[in-house]
């Protein structure tokens, strides 16, 4: 199933009448300010990295946007918008966000694997202590 594009926009619309959008965009914001002074790339850098996506990714993406299109039903509620955007208020929410997306974007500029699971749990658990 693919996405239809005024489903898409329908959510778009709701997201941005209710905030999420906002505020979205600037987690996103710095988080790539944090990519940038991590990495000493700059935006050009970046969205040329976009461009050097292998096939394989692009795949990839695509089947998880097939798998979107019957979310975009439930998407498109004021109450789940205004639930998302409360959420993004909350500083704890929005400093996970920033850094979650920071690793990932850093890791996909830098050509770098992600972490394995046994890492990943062997850094929370030093977190822990």
């Amino acid at each position: 199933m693919s996405l239809d594009p005024a489903e898409v926009f329908n959510v778009m619309q709701c997201a941005y009448r209710n905030g999420v959008l906002d505020k979205f965009m600037v987690i996103q914001g710095e988080a790539l300010e944090g990519v940038i002074a991590e990495t000493g790339m700059n935006m050009g850098d970046l969205l040329n990295r976009l461009d050097e996506a292998d096939e394989a990714t692009v795949m990839k993406i695509d089947r998880l946007l097939d798998r979107a299109g019957p979310l975009m039903k439930y998407l498109d509620s004021d109450g789940l918008m205004k639930l998302a955007s409360r959420l993004l208020d909350i500083a704890l929410v929005k400093k996970m966000m920033v850094k979650n997306m920071k690793a990932t974007m850093a890791r996909a500029a830098t050509g770098t694997k992600p972490p394995s699971l046994g890492e990943r749990l062997r850094a929370l658990a030093g977190k822990a202590a």
